[in-house]
């Protein structure tokens, strides 16, 4: 497989536009990230670019223009080159997708090579092969600027939720994109995103995690992946007990 049999025609906004209409396009099309584009592509701002802003910005989303977040640094690649090649670049630069500018500016990203992992790589790799056993957890009760402080500080896309090493949610940038209403609603009486951030708790947006075995096939999680549209699941023990985690990262490690 190639390239062009993955890629899709990108969602795109001007960078005039704010970071408010990114959030709002994310949510509409259940999409990770956005292209800015000025007759040419020429950044992209993602899930995690928002979560940076809740963490370290008072400002509502709307005074925020995409050109003052966007990440600049794009990466392209022809659309004939093989899938295990993209695999290794988005690894290699530590991205989550890739860009085929033709007439039209097209994308693919980790979840459509995890597709093609779960597809056609049946039988080839354990979970436990490519799993990681360290795992970043909070409490229930942690506040959710902990949580953002995790997912910044760290420079990772999940959180687990444990109780007594047990795994009972968990939170992804995208979990705090509806969140982010909050910060621009009326009627919110907090003075700006930090106090919202330090009211809410984890076990407030905190979604119930699907789990895998690690001596299942890592082809099985990379379906659970597609399926849920989900970026990762908790590997457990036989008691439920967390073990690690399993992401499209490690997917991407096996295709590559």
């Amino acid at each position: 497989m190639l390239a062009r049999d993955i890629m899709r025609e990108a969602v795109t906004l001007e960078p005039s536009n704010t970071l408010a209409d990114a959030r709002d396009l994310m949510l509409k099309y259940n999409i990770s990230r956005i292209v800015v584009a000025n007759n040419k592509p020429v950044g992209i701002v993602t899930e995690k670019s928002i979560s940076r802003f809740l963490y370290r910005d008072g400002r509502p989303l709307d005074e925020l223009r995409l050109d003052q977040v966007m990440r600049r640094d794009l990466i392209t690649i022809d659309k004939d080159a093989s899938i295990s090649r993209c695999a290794k670049i988005m690894l290699d630069n530590k991205i989550s997708s890739l860009l085929v500018i033709e007439d039209k500016c097209y994308i693919f990203t980790k979840s459509d090579l995890v597709k093609v992992y779960a597809d056609h790589f049946k039988d080839n790799n354990k979970v436990r092969d490519y799993m990681s056993d360290n795992v970043y957890t909070v409490l229930q009760t942690h506040s959710l600027h902990r949580v953002l402080s995790i997912l910044v500080r760290d420079k990772v896309s999940r959180v687990v939720v444990t109780k007594a090493n047990k795994p009972i949610g968990i939170i992804t940038a995208r979990d705090l994109l509806p969140a982010s209403m909050l910060v621009e609603s009326d009627d919110v009486v907090y003075g700006n995103v930090s106090d919202v951030v330090h009211v809410l708790l984890a076990r407030d947006v905190m979604k119930k995690p699907l789990t895998i075995y690690a001596d299942e096939d890592l082809a099985t999680a990379a379906s659970m992946m597609v399926e849920n549209r989900i970026s990762g699941l908790p590997v457990i023990d036989r008691e439920c007990n967390l073990r690690g985690i399993v992401t499209k990262t490690d997917v991407i490690r096996a295709l590559a």
